[in-house]
């Protein structure tokens, strides 16, 4: 019979005498009055009722546990079922845990602890060994954690029995059998953007220094390509994690960060199985807060094994840009009075108060800097003639980087330079005058 059905025989019976229905609560007062309608002598009609009967319903234990899960591990290694209880009986009940192993070896320091979300990660580190009070209906989650032997010979199997048992009824339980089969130990190494031993991160450990660095801006995705490299000799599921704290002491991100696990298919993922001798793509996408701070900040990506423990760890980076323009634009102008190509003062970009008057000039410069951290193309500045004034020749206009296009000496239009590539830092600036009307 299977584990998971095995329950006495007054369970048994309470179940198929419901059927599917749900279980009557216990307390639950049935109470039933009879009632005799007759003709008397006279032929006048009449009712009679009984006194009432109240019968209150008990209570009776029943539960189902499950589910039977068979996984590999290695000799020495840590391995995690995830198990359940359902309360099926008509009242609440709490259910003591308890764990019995046979076979080629035994699993030693078997332990449960709460696994509320049913995602087969414990939710912390103390052990239980009760569900605790459940109501009728109500499913309680947790896992079951056990540490194969180191002499457990590969191929051999373990059967480690969970029973969980009534408390309001000890003869009442119910049972789920896993079976453990020895494999040789599985491997994790985290690699950047190729896979194998002489790829970028290869290697135990986390690095010290930032094995990757993209570069982007804040709220724009930059994507890391992960591979999950596996040299052992047993497949493996493991769980991905991002940290800026690289001893994943906790698991943390700056505020308003998000990172994303996807596979080489683009679905999204929050872990991967890696076959013995086999390299596994993840891509990691970084997505920093919209007012993310100007800077580097190291990242760190993590792939652990909740059943074998086998982890790994690689350094990465994220460089915020400036901000989301890069190329910023600066204007500066100065008089030129008797127009001869020459600023009478310094440039500022402070209003002019002084000597612009009708027929004198103004000189213009316009900087365009790359303020990012990556190089920007086909680079235009474009300034045009005020109103009032039109274009003045008598120093053509120029530019530090690129050929200029300007309107005809004595009229209006638009003043450009091309100047193509800006590399991160790098400036270049454009000069013309104007001539304001007489």
């Amino acid at each position: 019979m299977n584990p998971r059905l095995t329950v006495v025989a007054a369970a048994v019976m309470f179940a198929a005498a419901h059927g599917a229905q749900a279980a009557t609560a216990a307390g639950t007062q049935i109470t039933n009055t009879a009632s005799a309608t007759y003709l008397d002598a006279a032929l006048g009609a009449h009712t009679a009722t009984s006194n009432t009967v109240i019968t209150t319903v008990q209570q009776v234990a029943s539960l189902s546990v499950g589910p039977n899960e068979a996984k590999n591990a290695a000799a020495g290694t840590q391995v995690v079922y995830a198990q359940s209880v359902t309360n099926t009986g008509n009242g609440s009940d709490s259910f003591n845990l308890t764990a019995a192993n046979s076979g080629a070896y035994a699993m030693a320091n078997v332990q449960f602890f709460a696994d509320a979300n049913g995602d087969g990660v414990a939710d912390n580190a103390t052990p239980i060994t009760s569900t605790g009070p459940l109501s009728a209906g109500t499913t309680f989650r947790y896992v079951a954690v056990a540490t194969l032997p180191g002499s457990a010979s590969v191929g051999s199997t373990n059967a480690m029995v969970v029973t969980a048992t009534s408390v309001f009824n000890g003869a009442i339980s119910a049972a789920a059998t896993d079976t453990t089969t020895v494999t040789a130990a599985s491997t994790i190494d985290i690699t950047a953007n190729s896979a194998g031993s002489s790829a970028p991160g290869a290697g135990p450990g986390v690095e010290s220094s930032p094995v990757v660095t993209n570069i982007t801006t804040a709220g724009s995705t930059t994507r890391f390509t992960l591979y999950l490299n596996n040299m052992g000799g047993s497949a493996d599921t493991f769980n991905l994690a991002a940290s800026t704290d690289g001893s994943f002491g906790s698991i943390s991100l700056p505020s308003g960060w998000t990172v994303v696990f996807k596979d080489a298919s683009g679905a999204v993922i929050t872990s991967s199985t890696v076959n013995p001798g086999a390299s596994n793509v993840v891509y990691a996408d970084v997505t920093p807060a919209a007012g993310a701070t100007v800077g580097t900040t190291d990242l760190y990506f993590r792939a652990l094994s909740p059943t074998s423990g086998v982890s790994d760890r690689i350094h990465d980076a994220v460089t915020i840009a400036a901000n989301a323009i890069q190329v910023t634009l600066t204007k500066v102008q100065a008089i030129d009075a008797n127009c001869d190509g020459v600023a009478d003062t310094a440039f500022s970009s402070s209003p002019i108060t002084t000597g612009a008057i009708p027929g004198a000039c103004i000189r213009y410069q316009i900087t365009a800097t790359n303020s990012g951290a990556t190089p920007v193309n086909t680079v235009v500045i474009n300034d045009n003639v005020p109103a009032n004034t039109t274009y003045h020749a008598s120093v053509a206009a120029n530019s530090t980087l690129g050929a200029v296009v300007a309107p005809v000496a004595g009229t209006t239009g638009v003043v450009s330079a091309n100047v193509g590539v800006l590399s991160p830092g790098q400036s270049a600036t454009m000069n013309f005058g104007v001539r304001i009307n007489p």
